[in-house]
């Protein structure tokens, strides 16, 4: 690399010794997705790929932290266990608790582009085609055209490459066992709730409830909190607890995610204190009647925004127009987010087809602006076969 830059304080560092943590996966399930990605390199003609996404870095390397907001990489060639680029206080959770053990650590006074470009240094040679991920919420535009720069002057060629998303849609049997378990903990989560919810009670008492269950049934972290809401700021998008008392009359929206081996079977009910009103259980019917055509026409082979016409259809004939997707592939989250809707969402214009191996957290609803809100969604599993239901609530209004 670039001889002008510092770059003796970095060296390549392999933890030894046992785990201090289980891995989340059987080895073979890591080499799977290694040799996966090393086709996907092939076939792209690229040397050597480098991820800087939380996601991707704990799907090929099982590296787990939620401090991800400090810049980190993963390096990837086709002879090698991958190798990541980490600030000094993280590393131990690769050296010490992932699968691949590798490692090139940066102190707080040293720029991590440099840990970054002696990486690739000890990966790649003159003329080598790098796979550079351009788009990741954690590496700032300054810090990744450095890089780019930095590559440029090693002579190496960069380009952009989004190689790991692709393979992350389809999941594994064990991705699929961590799911199942979080859809029971979202479940039991879900439960805890409505039956913390009546008048006189406060959003934070009803939240508390669900962190409980949550934790205390082996769940983990999510990428967004749960949403706990009631009365007209129901109608509020992604609203959280707020100390409100429940009163009589009261809508109740609750959308909740477990979460185990950091993936994730989220949830979303809706209630009312009391009787609920005529619209709130005409918008509840169609959701059902919505729910239950799209998970009838979900099978491989299917084109994913044909599904989305289908919930848009729905609530046409109910005289509402659907504005936002009907659904998005779930796996493994991290804050910002719990979905991998970035990835792939069931909404208009999407051509994709549905695998099996896929899941999906489907989202109809109509929010009332002021009122209230209506959406009863499921964690589902595309089997060979068809449609599967991963969470289990009663769909029907829940009233407390």
């Amino acid at each position: 690399m670039d001889g002008s830059r510092r770059t003796a304080p970095f060296a390549i560092e392999e933890g030894r010794g046992e785990l201090l943590a289980p891995l989340s996966f059987a080895p073979a399930e890591y080499e799977r997705r290694q040799a996966a990605l090393r086709a996907a390199m092939r076939e792209r003609g690229l040397d050597v790929f480098v991820s800087f996404s939380p996601e991707n870095i704990f799907y090929l390397t099982g590296h787990d932290t939620p401090a991800y907001q400090y810049l980190q990489a993963t390096i990837v060639t086709h002879d090698a266990l991958p190798l990541n680029v980490l600030r000094s206080i993280d590393a131990s959770n690769t050296l010490a608790a992932s699968w691949s053990r590798r490692a090139v650590v940066y102190a707080d006074h040293d720029d991590p582009v440099d840990a970054v470009a002696f990486a690739v240094g000890q990966a790649a040679s003159r003329g080598m085609r790098i796979g550079l991920e351009d788009e990741s919420f954690f590496v700032t535009p300054r810090r990744f055209q450095a890089i780019e720069a930095r590559l440029a002057a090693a002579g190496l060629d960069a380009v952009p490459a989004h190689l790991v998303e692709p393979l992350r849609l389809v999941k594994s049997q064990e991705e699929i066992a961590h799911i199942r378990r979080a859809a029971e903990i979202t479940t039991a989560a879900m439960q805890a709730a409505i039956g913390a919810a009546r008048a006189g009670t406060s959003e934070n008492e009803i939240a508390a409830a669900v962190w409980s269950s949550l934790v205390r049934g082996g769940g983990e972290f999510p990428g967004l909190p749960p949403f706990i809401v009631s009365g007209p700021r129901t109608s509020l998008g992604h609203a959280t607890w707020a100390g409100r008392t429940l009163q009589a009359g009261d809508a109740l929206a609750f959308e909740i995610p477990g979460v185990v081996r950091r993936y994730v079977a989220p949830l979303f009910r809706t209630g009312t204190v009391g009787p609920p009103p005529a619209e709130m259980r005409d918008l509840s019917a169609l959701c059902i009647a919505s729910l239950g055509r799209m998970i009838e026409a979900i099978r491989p082979g299917v084109e994913i925004g044909a599904v989305h016409a289908i919930n848009v259809d729905t609530f046409a004939r109910g005289g509402h127009a659907i504005g936002h997707r009907s659904g998005y592939s779930v796996g493994v989250n991290y804050a910002p987010d719990w979905g991998e809707g970035g990835i792939l969402s069931i909404m208009d214009g999407e051509t994709r087809r549905f695998e099996a191996g896929m899941v999906f957290h489907l989202v109809p609803g109509i929010f009332v602006p002021g009122r209230h809100v209506v959406v009863i969604s499921e964690t589902v599993l595309v089997t060979p076969t068809g449609c599967e239901r991963l969470t289990n609530v009663p769909q029907d209004l829940f009233v407390v």
